[in-house]
């Protein structure tokens, strides 16, 4: 099993990733590669068919392998025996996978978050989690602000993506109130959807504050993990300041400005 194939996987379909990856030390590169193919991996199989059963069956398969892993069993897969080693070598809990894998189930369907404390669950056990097993393989103890700044990124990132899944009949962001599906389909935002951008945006804006206040805590070989979040604030903050935008105006800064901010954070340890 190759390193290679996970750095692929991750350069194609998670470009921003890769980038943060290649920005942190090469000790610290393997790691994290297998970890965010694996989450890709994840995260594309309930997208795998239009048919809710055979993207249930993926995420399925990703459930019983991790499963497997922890009772000494490694299917041959390219992601799988790279995840295994890295998995036996760090130490890392079964529990933050499982629940990874369960919260993307939510995204095979186009029910929408029961509420706000569903909302938050989903992002902290996907976004929030894999923040937290990276920097676990990179040494450090489970830190609540790690997991703090993992759900602003988490949040960052779906508002990102916020026009895709409304184009595609999905309802991620939890509203008071029923939601006009063709309104937010073509870009338009309702009032209640963006009282819930706004809201959402703050409280997660809140969060990342709080995390980089305490970012004395992570230990110096952990904070390439905490690079994946180099852009958190740009979505958040254009969204929380014109939410009636979010799914019409780009949320992200140049390619040029990316990778100065991305430079200037790997550099300085100031994620």
């Amino acid at each position: 099993m190759s390193i290679d194939a996970c750095a692929e996987l991750v350069k194609a379909g998670d470009p921003d990733r890769y980038l943060s990856v290649m920005a942190a030390p090469v000790e610290a590169r393997e790691r994290l590669l297998v970890l965010y193919a694996f989450n890709l991996e994840v995260a594309r199989a309930p997208w795998a068919s239009n048919e809710e059963m055979i993207a249930e069956m993926r995420l399925q398969w990703w459930l019983d392998t991790i499963n497997e892993i922890y009772n000494g069993k490694v299917r041959h897969h390219e992601v799988v025996g790279p995840l295994a080693e890295v998995i036996a070598k760090c130490s890392l809990p079964q529990t933050l996978f499982v629940e990874l894998i369960e919260a993307r189930r939510f995204d095979i369907y186009r029910e929408g978050h029961s509420g706000m404390p569903a909302f938050n669950t989903y992002i902290n056990a996907t976004s929030g989690n894999l923040m937290r097993l990276a920097a676990m393989c990179l040494g450090t103890k489970d830190l609540a602000c790690i997991a703090d700044f993992g759900y602003g990124v988490g949040v960052a990132n779906l508002w990102r993506a916020l026009p895709a899944l409304y184009a595609a009949g999905r309802h991620p962001v939890p509203v008071d109130c029923a939601l006009d599906r063709n309104a937010v389909g073509g870009g338009e935002v309702p009032d209640n959807l963006s009282d819930a951008l706004r809201a959402i945006s703050s409280n997660a804006i809140s969060k990342v504050q709080s995390a980089r206040k305490l970012r004395t805590q992570v230990p110096a070989p952990a904070l390439p993990a905490l690079l994946a979040g180099w852009q958190v604030m740009v979505p958040l903050t254009l969204v929380k300041a014109q939410p009636q935008n979010s799914l019409r105006q780009p949320l992200e800064t140049s390619e040029f400005q990316k990778k100065l901010a991305l430079l200037w954070r790997s550099s300085t340890g100031r994620w």
